[in-house]
């Protein structure tokens, strides 16, 4: 596998506007295909000291954007929903082989993407694509990727937006009917994933465990 990391700048403004306007960091969890062409997007924003209701108006203002959930705190992280009218970029990922890992808005007005891809030649294909749709891309860094542990990338990417979203507080934030809608996968689906990559988690924990105490 291949780690690759791209600078972006795109035609539409509102994944870099939190971070060039409002000085906020924006992150890019999930991006999925819905009805009519829209592309859905959830994304954590840290607010950064901004008022939270401020950076949601003007997402709402932006013209690429169709639709915004949210239930923001007074302060601190919180996640939103965003559905957007078009992105040339986000359709390139969606036809290519390569997988987009995280997305995170630069105060340059950039939008800095790591990817994952089967060998390095789909990630070449990929900035040729996004340039031959007059996209500014500057690659950062191609790397052989290195083993991330115990769990798939996927089970650590929907573990992980389980852990962030609050399935695992206590009391829940999120239920799973809520977290699969989310995602854009099957309840049963989710479940099954969860349940798999918590029984590597904790078999790996009590595995060490028990060798500790030998």
């Amino acid at each position: 596998m291949i780690e690759a990391v791209l600078r972006v700048r795109l035609p539409c403004r509102w994944v870099t506007l939190v971070a060039v306007r409002h000085g906020a960091e924006l992150t890019v969890v999930e991006q999925k295909r819905v009805e009519g062409g829209l592309l859905q997007s959830l994304v954590e924003i840290n607010p950064a000291g901004e008022d939270p209701a401020r950076i949601l108006e003007d997402l709402r203002g932006d013209p690429d954007i169709e639709r915004v959930e949210a239930d923001p705190p007074d302060r601190g992280r919180f996640f939103a929903t965003v559905r957007v009218r078009e992105c040339h970029a986000c359709e390139a990922i969606s036809e290519s082989e390569v997988f987009l890992t995280d997305a995170i808005a630069t105060e340059a007005g950039e939008l800095e993407w790591h990817l994952l891809a089967p060998r390095r030649e789909a990630v070449e294909a990929l900035v040729k694509t996004l340039r031959a749709r007059r996209l500014d891309v500057d690659v950062r860094a191609v790397t052989s990727a290195k083993a991330k542990g115990i769990l798939t990338d996927r089970q650590n990417r929907v573990l992980d937006i389980a852990y962030r979203l609050g399935y695992y507080d206590i009391p829940k934030k999120i239920d799973l009917s809520r977290l699969a809608e989310k995602l854009g996968v099957a309840k049963s689906t989710l479940s099954e994933m969860l349940r798999t990559g918590e029984a590597k988690i904790l078999h790996t924990y009590f595995h060490r465990l028990m060798k500790g105490s030998t």
